[in-house]
């Protein structure tokens, strides 16, 4: 917790109960004011324009297929040998449930 949090928390013990609710009332309006504007800015029923995202994500198109290969295969390890694992832990998981 923070020390401008505890001297708020500190300042707030020191009014009357009645007080105390109504800062209780103003907080609680001021966070529902803010989270009602972030939800209506980023609401699911009225998506942005393809463009406004694309554009926002600042992407390029791939040009040079090469420039996807990775390098993250463990050497010791062959494709056969993940199909067999992948295989075997369906297996497992189908004879557990």
């Amino acid at each position: 917790m923070t020390a401008k949090l505890q001297t708020l928390i500190h300042s707030a013990e020191q009014l009357t109960p009645v007080e105390q609710v109504e800062l209780i009332n103003a907080i609680s309006s001021l966070l529902y004011r803010h989270y009602q504007q972030e939800t209506q800015s980023a609401d699911f029923w009225q998506p942005q324009p393809i463009e406004i995202i694309v554009a926002s994500q600042q992407t390029q198109p791939v040009s040079d297929i090469s420039a996807l290969k990775a390098d993250f295969w463990p050497e010791d390890e062959s494709a056969n040998d993940f199909i067999e694992f992948v295989e075997q832990q369906r297996q497992e998981d189908y004879i557990a449930n």
